[in-house]
């Protein structure tokens, strides 16, 4: 395998995870202290594990499948990436979700001994997305390529694949941060969901999420409502959703909602790199399984 290139512009270390620019250390020592409130519903995501949709299905639900209200105001606004502070613009997700009413809808991409430290103190709820590895690396891989985020990343497949099996991407090792999430499955506030599985069946990940969370009022119209919505064909035409304004992400690269597809892994995986990867992965969550999904 390739070496991974050790530095890109703008990276840096905090409390040994990698992070780019748009999360400095300030805002991650914000973020430790943010107040979280009972009735919030965290996001929470590696990133390039089905983020954006997530976010939408989930705002809708808490807001009563209000369509209308949703195609009026960009994602990110409505459920701000609680970590994330734009240089340029300067808006910052921790501000903009403490200027929100409740519930709040937050976005986080932090392993559990970063996120806010009375996170597991409150009642708050966590909805926490897993997508196989596989499908997930490619389309990181993509993301690096099209976003001035990570350093304008020009580095090979190969590079990128080792950079993500030894934890050198933004928001540091995706075992880490799965095996801290995983450990957390049997918690009450804490709902883990597959990426597969709302492929699947996405009416029933939505009736799933809806009884989590608390909402008795959700009849079979809005789920149906919120499903066609959140269909990738129409998040991805959706300029609430498709983040085609975001100045950072160049589209005719890859856009941020590319395929959406299972099983695209194979589309870079070469046989040998498969069966590297699943050697990194048998030693790095040995005794831990699971259920991951590469096909369905």
């Amino acid at each position: 395998m390739e070496k991974c290139r050790h530095v890109l512009p703008g990276e840096h270390i905090y409390k040994g995870r990698l992070f780019f620019g748009y999360t400095p250390p300030e805002v991650l020592d914000a973020v430790l202290d943010f107040e979280v409130r009972d009735d919030d519903i965290f996001i929470v995501t590696y990133p390039k594990a089905g983020t954006t949709w997530l976010q939408e299905v989930a705002w809708l639900i808490v807001n009563d499948g209000n369509v209308g209200k949703a195609k009026g105001q960009q994602v990110y606004f409505r459920s701000p990436f609680l970590e994330f502070k734009d240089l340029v613009l300067n808006e910052v997700g921790l501000e903009i979700a403490e200027s929100l009413t409740s519930p709040r809808v937050i976005k986080t991409h932090l392993p559990v001994d970063l996120v806010p430290s009375r996170m597991f103190q409150t009642k708050c709820k966590k909805l926490v997305l897993f997508r196989n590895p596989k499908d997930l690396c490619v389309s990181y891989f993509h993301f690096y390529r099209s976003s001035s985020s990570f350093g304008n990343f020009q580095g090979s497949w190969s590079e990128f694949l080792e950079m993500f099996l030894n934890g050198h991407v933004d928001h540091g090792s995706w075992f880490d941060f799965t095996k801290g999430w995983w450990s957390k499955k049997d918690n009450s506030d804490v709902l883990i969901l597959f990426y597969e599985d709302m492929k699947k069946d996405l009416k029933s990940e939505i009736r799933k999420i809806s009884d989590f969370i608390g909402k008795s009022n959700v009849t079979e119209e809005m789920v149906a409502r919120i499903a066609d919505h959140c269909s990738f064909e129409n998040m991805r035409t959706n300029p609430m959703t498709n983040h085609h304004d975001v100045y950072s992400i160049d589209r005719e690269i890859s856009p941020l909602l590319r395929k959406g597809v299972v099983g695209d892994w194979k589309s870079l995986f070469t046989a040998e790199q498969a069966e590297y990867f699943d050697s990194v992965y048998s030693e790095k969550m040995e005794g831990i399984n699971v259920p991951f999904q590469y096909y369905i």
